[in-house]
């Protein structure tokens, strides 16, 4: 089994973001935006296996994942700034279709993506939806900290 190098999985979550923008605004080819964040200065960077999953996966359960949003976002999909939909597909993604990575990691992640790239606040946006996003598609995680930071509560009473 391959070893996780995070620092390597969060490069390929930004290109992965990248690139969904790239597809979302100019509508090109999946294989078309992906192979361009193919060459060597990127793939160096980041887990290319990875990217691929996350970036070909949003694409080929885009219908899903955006019913999945709709279920929690305050205005249509469309309505969103490319860049904070860009990352809610992306960690909604990762939220159902890869269980291997921790939903604090998808969190993180996202608000940092959105720190980055976003509006000056989009980061309370992304995390709010997907706070929303927690009970529904991971339950049991979302049920394991709600216990865990009530004993914690508990605990400092």
């Amino acid at each position: 089994m391959q070893q996780i190098n995070p620092r390597k999985r969060r490069m390929s979550r930004r290109y992965a973001m990248q690139a969904i923008y790239q597809w979302l605004l100019t509508d090109n080819e999946i294989d078309y935006v992906s192979q361009q964040f193919m060459v060597d200065e990127y793939a160096r960077q980041m887990d290319v296996e990875f990217f691929v999953k996350i970036f070909k996966g949003v694409s080929e359960h885009y219908k899903k994942l955006c019913e999945l949003l709709a279920k929690v976002l305050d205005r249509t999909l469309d309505k969103i700034d490319p860049i904070e939909r860009s990352i809610l597909l992306l960690s909604t993604y990762e939220f159902a279709y890869c269980l291997e990575s921790p939903y604090r990691v998808v969190i993180n992640e996202a608000i940092e993506l959105a720190k980055i790239y976003g509006g000056e606040d989009s980061f309370k946006y992304v995390n709010a939806v997907l706070d929303k996003l927690m009970p529904i598609l991971r339950p049991i995680e979302w049920r394991s900290s709600q216990s865990r930071s009530s004993r914690i509560e508990k605990k400092d009473e």
